[in-house]
């Protein structure tokens, strides 16, 4: 069944107690066939110290019986937006719900770089709100780092469900395309996964553990942590990324090189197992019988799907700056 239109009733009603404080509707931006209402955007200050305000927009989905979903977007420095979504039967209820979350909470800013931070108030069912520690809980959705040059975003398409590792898309900020190693993240450690060229920039993915308020800060941690990682590479020449984690490098080379190795072992231990069948090697041949469960469990504990591969060697690049550096940048061994 067609749900009907929004009437001027309805938004009235609707709409009261965010009139209360100071949100009127912005009726050419709404859309009563969708029944959704949009509210004027107004400037909010950033801290009590204040600063330079920025702009906030509310927008109200009724087109769910007995369901709103009210979202707060965010336009902060640089540029950058955020995301806050509530939802629940009570309109006014969501708003009180989003006005406890600062703007500050969604955005970070250091050193030549700046993050915005998108969250959902909805935690699943059996996790108690009162033990996160604030009136309204926050799970995080989705994330921008904007740095020198890049643009990374995280989305994490299934927050409440354990074992999906976020999505990454590292693309530039309006610039050239530069030409970045495949483990420029990956060095961050084992929850990262390398970079996969595509038409755009490129991807990655980065593990998440837990359960969902764990993933959130996790998520969040990793954040400020590649945003810091980031400006610093993207502010030196590249020859300074490898002298900086060479070490971190050939630990990358070695975690690629997990799939191979374990055929290898698999392989080995097969050749071995005709000559270890005698009732005085009886421990270690039952033994081998489980190393190929064990190398295949580590093998499928990276971040991406098994590759038998050969790991390139990481090599110190000869180009001065990272967007001339095509063509260039695997010259010279590490």
């Amino acid at each position: 069944m067609t749900t009907p239109a929004l009437t001027h009733h309805d938004i009235v009603r609707l709409v009261e107690p965010f009139a209360r404080t100071g949100r009127p509707v912005d009726l050419a931006a709404s859309d009563r066939a969708a029944r959704r209402i949009v509210f004027r955007p107004r400037d909010v200050a950033p801290d009590p110290q204040g600063g330079s305000a920025w702009r906030e927009t509310l927008a109200l989905d009724c087109s769910r019986q007995g369901l709103f979903v009210l979202q707060r977007t965010l336009l902060g420095p640089g540029g950058a937006s955020a995301l806050l979504q509530a939802s629940g039967p009570d309109a006014g209820e969501l708003l009180a719900r989003i006005d406890t979350v600062p703007p500050t909470r969604h955005f970070s800013v250091g050193p030549a770089w700046v993050i915005a931070r998108s969250y959902d108030t909805d935690l699943p069912h059996g996790v108690d709100p009162v033990r996160t520690g604030s009136a309204a809980p926050l799970v995080l959705t989705r994330a921008q780092v904007q740095v020198e040059g890049l643009t990374l975003s995280l989305l994490i398409n299934l927050p409440h469900l354990r074992g999906v590792a976020a999505d990454i898309a590292l693309v530039p900020a309006g610039g050239p395309m530069p030409d970045l190693p495949e483990d420029l993240l990956a060095v961050l450690g084992w929850d990262w996964a390398r970079l996969v060229r595509n038409e755009d920039g490129w991807t990655s993915k980065l593990r998440l553990r837990g359960r969902v308020l764990r993933r959130s800060r996790t998520a969040e941690a990793a954040l400020e942590r590649a945003a810091a990682h980031l400006a610093r590479v993207m502010a030196e020449p590249p020859q300074g990324f490898h002298d900086r984690h060479r070490l971190a490098r050939w630990g990358v080379v070695a975690r690629r090189g997990i799939p191979l190795i374990s055929i290898v072992l698999m392989v080995l231990g097969a050749l071995l197992l005709p000559s270890l069948t005698d009732a005085s090697n009886a421990g270690l041949w039952m033994a081998l019988h489980y190393v190929p469960i064990a190398l295949l469990a580590v093998a499928f504990s990276l971040q991406e799907l098994p590759r038998i591969e050969i790991p390139p060697w990481p090599r110190r690049a000869r180009s001065r700056q990272w967007t001339a550096a095509a063509g260039a940048g695997t010259d010279e061994p590490g």
